[in-house]
Parts: C-alpha cells; sequence; structure tokens
C-alpha cells in the first residue's frame, strides 16, 4: 500500500471513530445536557444543539465511508472530504461543550491527513482551485450556528435545513443543481429573520461568492481549473490573423 493511501485509510478510521463518538456526545447533550452544564458548555438549547451536533457526526461519517471508497481520492473530491471533517471538528466546539474534545481532536487529526495524502503540489493546486467553494461550505456552517439560537422549531428547522443545503450548494456536480441549493441555502433563512443583520449580510455574501464560482469552473476529475491546451489560443489567434491566401498554402503544404 501506497504511503498516500496509507494516510487516507488511517483518516478514514480516525473519522468513523470520531464521527461515532460525535454523534454520541450529540444525544448526550440532546438528552440530559441541561443536567451536566459542565461537560455540555451549559448551552440554553441543549436539544437543538445536540440534533445539529448529530447531524454534523453523520456528515463526518459519510466523508469517512466516502474515504474507505476511494483510494486515492481526486483532488476536488479530497478537498470536500477535509473540509467535510473540517466543519463538523471545529463548529461542534460550540455546540457539546468538553464531549467534543475527544470527537473533535479526532475529526481534525483526519482532515489534516487527507489534506496531506498528496503530492504536496497539487494539494496546492487544489486548495488554490477550491477555496471559494470551500468558503462557500464555510459559510453554510456559519449558517447552521445561527439557526440553532434563531428561536422558534419552524425558524430553527428552515436555517438548518437552508445551512446544509448551502454547505453543499459549491460541490454539485452540475451548474443546475449548484443554483438550486445556493438558493435555497441562503434566500429562505434570510426572509424567515429578515429582521436580523447576519443572517442577510450572510446570504448576500454567499450568493456573491457562490456565483463567482460559476465563472471558474474546474474539472470533474481532477478537481483543478479547467484551461486550453498550452498554445492553443496562441496558434487560433495566429490562424485568424494570417491572410486566407497564406492560410490556403501553409494548409496546402501540410498535405
Amino acid at each position: 500500500m501506497k504511503h498516500a493511501d496509507r494516510r487516507q485509510q488511517v483518516a478514514a478510521a480516525l473519522a468513523v471513530v470520531g464521527g461515532s463518538l460525535g454523534a454520541a456526545a450529540g444525544v448526550t447533550q440532546a438528552a440530559v445536557g441541561s443536567q451536566i452544564p459542565g461537560w455540555t458548555g451549559n448551552k440554553g438549547s441543549p436539544l437543538a444543539l445536540g440534533l445539529l451536533t448529530i447531524l454534523l457526526s453523520g456528515i463526518s461519517l459519510g466523508c469517512a465511508a466516502l474515504l474507505r471508497s476511494a483510494s486515492p481520492l481526486r483532488p476536488g473530491r479530497r478537498v470536500a472530504a477535509a473540509l467535510g471533517l473540517l466543519l463538523p471538528g471545529g463548529l461542534c466546539f460550540s455546540t457539546v461543550g468538553a464531549l467534543w474534545y475527544l470527537p473533535g481532536l479526532l475529526l481534525l487529526s483526519a482532515a489534516t491527513l487527507v489534506i496531506t495524502a498528496s503530492d504536496r503540489h497539487e494539494t496546492r493546486a487544489s486548495i488554490r482551485a477550491n477555496w471559494p467553494r470551500a468558503l462557500v461550505s464555510l459559510l453554510g456552517g456559519f449558517e447552521l450556528l445561527m439557526a440553532v439560537s434563531a428561536g422558534p422549531v419552524p425558524t430553527i428547522t428552515v436555517g438548518v435545513l437552508s445551512g446544509m443545503a448551502l454547505a453543499a450548494a459549491p460541490w454539485a456536480p452540475d451548474p443546475g443543481p449548484r443554483i438550486v441549493l445556493l438558493l435555497l441555502g441562503t434566500l429562505p433563512f434570510a426572509v424567515v429573520t429578515w429582521w436580523s443583520l447576519a443572517s442577510p449580510l450572510l446570504a448576500v455574501l454567499a450568493l456573491a461568492i457562490g456565483l463567482a464560482t460559476f465563472r471558474h469552473p474546474t474539472d470533474d476529475k481532477s478537481g483543478l481549473p479547467t484551461s486550453p491546451a498550452p498554445g492553443a489560443g496562441f496558434r487560433s489567434l495566429n490562424a485568424q490573423q494570417l491572410p486566407r491566401s497564406h492560410r490556403d498554402t501553409t494548409a496546402t503544404s501540410s498535405s
């Protein structure tokens, strides 16, 4: 087994353990969080935060399954998998308090292994190509945190669903689903919380960055920016600028 493959499989194992422990921490927060505030961070909405923790832990387990199913991952998918571990690993420190110390450490370690599992130059190129999409997903994570403190259950539900859609939007394979997820991830929660400043501002920022990613497409196989073959533009320009008689002479001599 190659060194990169070994790192990816170790990351998958850490993600499985971390996601499972994280789900257990979410169940604990939802069930008895108010009874053990020293462990759960003394949160005001233990049920909502516990359910959000379970949801985010499920995302990390999904990334673990992706890491186990394909080895090695393509650069674009590797960035998505690393982000799917980083978001729960970082955000849930604010949802279940000390119960997240061990799961968070495991998930962040797994994300680090995923990022460093490939060639250094390839990883840098992939990060440069995908950082706007990662930023949109990060805004989706912030929307999730805003949702759990948004008040009534219907508002929380809209916020959580919108946050999930926004986090997934930039990674959709086709432009159609991507724009639908982007709109679902921004407009509904901004409308139901129109009175606040943060959620409409987040929606505008996410829409601006998300729509900008459409102007910089990536190769579905590599996750890197698509570009013409070297010299293709130069050859095309020269062919257009040459006189017709010279182009005909060149074509005849080449044949």
